[in-house]
């Protein structure tokens, strides 16, 4: 009973690691590609309206602020 299940798991196994390696390496070469797009084309791609678009660029530079901020604190608390 033993032998029959280890005969049927390790070709799952083996099949199951193979795809996730198949899935990495697909993955890593979309990211790849979508980051050589232009900014337009990306934009046509998410088909978002240009007033969201502008509140996510907007939040994203607050979101940057915040950080710098944060840093900024942090290095003027751990300075005394």
């Amino acid at each position: 009973m033993v032998c029959a299940t280890l005969r049927h798991s390790i070709p799952k196994s083996i099949v199951y690691c193979q795809v996730r390696e198949a899935k990495r390496s697909l993955l890593d070469l979309f990211y790849t590609e979508l980051g050589k797009l232009k900014q337009k084309r990306l934009l046509a791609l998410l088909n978002d309206d240009p007033t969201i678009m502008e509140c996510r660029s907007a939040l994203a530079k607050r979101l940057e602020l915040y950080r710098s901020a944060q840093a900024e604190i942090d290095t003027v608390a751990w300075s005394k």
